[in-house]
C-alpha cells in the first residue's frame, strides 16, 4: 500500500485513499504514516511497509538473475582494509599549491587523494612549523 491507492477503510468501511502523513515533534520529522482521507485512521507506517517490499523485490530480482545465469546467489562481501591509507595530501613530502600540488620526493604533479609507496609521515616539528607559517600569513 503506498499514498494515492483506492483503498476500502477497515475502520469506516468507506472507498477512500490512502493519505501520506507526516509525524513531527517539533521541527524533528519522526515518521510518515498512511491515513484514511475519508476518517483520517492510521492504516500504516511507511516506513515498515516500503522496507519490506523493497527487500521482497531486491531478492525476487536477485533470484531470477541468478537462475537466468545459472549460478548462485552471491553473498555481499565486506572489503578487508590494510589499516589506514596512506593519501598524498598527508605526506611529508606534499607541497600544497593552489594552482597545482607537487610531490618534493617525485618532483611530478599529484593529486591529494592519491597514495604511493613512499609515503613518509610528517614529523610534530614539521607540522608545528607549518602551522605557525599559516597562522602568520592569517593575520
Amino acid at each position: 500500500m503506498k499514498s494515492g491507492d483506492e483503498i476500502k477503510c477497515q475502520f469506516c468501511a468507506k472507498d477512500a485513499f490512502a493519505v501520506k502523513e507526516t509525524l513531527m515533534d517539533g521541527w524533528i520529522k519522526k515518521g510518515d504514516i498512511l491515513k484514511c482521507s475519508a476518517c483520517g485512521a492510521k492504516l500504516a507506517d511507511i516506513q515498515q511497509a516500503d522496507a519490506l517490499t523493497k527487500q521482497a523485490v531486491s531478492s525476487e530480482k536477485l533470484d531470477k538473475l541468478a537462475s537466468f545465469l545459472g549460478t548462485e546467489k552471491i553473498v555481499n562481501k565486506k572489503l578487508e582494509s590494510d589499516g589506514e591509507k596512506a593519501f598524498c595530501k598527508d605526506c611529508k613530502y606534499y607541497i600544497k599549491h593552489p594552482f597545482i600540488n607537487r610531490c618534493g620526493l617525485h618532483t611530478k604533479e599529484v593529486n591529494p587523494m592519491d597514495d604511493c609507496e613512499d609515503f613518509v609521515t610528517p614529523s610534530l616539528e614539521l607540522l608545528t612549523r607549518i602551522n605557525n607559517l599559516t597562522l602568520r600569513q592569517d593575520k
